[in-house]
């Protein structure tokens, strides 16, 4: 439990940074799931300074990163020769950047990882799962933000965007009690129980308080 609370604290110093303005500094993220969706973008505070579409050869989507609900993921990215991902790359100053990777839980929790890579004379980061798990699939809210967020990208074919609308979708139900963290093999029955009844608590607390409520993000504007 402490650590979560050592994100959100970081996290409060994160958006205080932010309060000092922009700087000067700019980074490129490559969005490709929720963040393709203004609605996203404009609840987390973070408006780009400018945005394009932008398509990442040999590499694919992938729905592989487990969410807080048991058989449900969220969307990453890993090299495949002949894929493309389609997204939005936005210009993002350095702050609003650290500001998007607590968002993603990067820090002290490392669900995800900024991957670097080059192509077509831009230098941008993706966030890639640090936990891929086969056979999950994406919640219909999740989903909804990807193929909205395609309409408007120019490469997308036709026959893309039917795939991805057909994608099979899961329902969010009981949360995953090693969500946060994953327990030791040989553990005893009774101490596994106990632990897992701890996690859902801890997960609990955390996705319903410490990370939907900040103290300071609300004094954050876009200029």
């Amino acid at each position: 439990m402490l650590r979560y609370i050592v994100w959100r604290l970081l996290f409060e110093l994160c958006n205080l940074w932010r309060l000092l303005g922009h700087g000067s500094e700019r980074v490129q993220y490559l969005a490709f799931g929720a963040n393709l969706s203004e609605a996203i973008m404009n609840e987390r505070r973070i408006r780009p300074f400018a945005m394009k579409p932008f398509t990442l050869r040999d590499h694919g989507l992938r729905f592989d990163h487990p969410g807080p609900w048991i058989g449900c993921a969220y969307a990453s990215v890993e090299p495949a020769i002949g894929e493309s991902v389609y997204g939005f790359l936005y210009t993002l100053s350095l702050r609003d950047a650290a500001r998007m990777d607590f968002y993603e839980a990067v820090p002290i929790i490392r669900r995800y990882r900024r991957t670097w890579v080059e192509q077509d004379g831009e230098r941008l980061y993706y966030y890639q799962t640090n936990r891929s798990t086969p056979g999950l699939k994406p919640t219909d809210e999740y989903l909804g933000y990807i193929v909205s967020g395609l309409e408007a990208h120019p490469e997308v074919c036709g026959e893309y965007r039917e795939a991805m609308k057909k994608t099979e979708t899961g329902e969010p139900g009981r949360w995953v009690s090693s969500y946060l963290w994953k327990q030791p093999e040989g553990r005893s029955p009774w101490l596994r129980g106990l632990v897992e009844l701890y996690q859902r608590i801890v997960l609990m607390i955390f996705l319903k308080i410490l990370y939907r409520y900040s103290l300071t993000a609300f004094l954050i504007r876009y200029k």
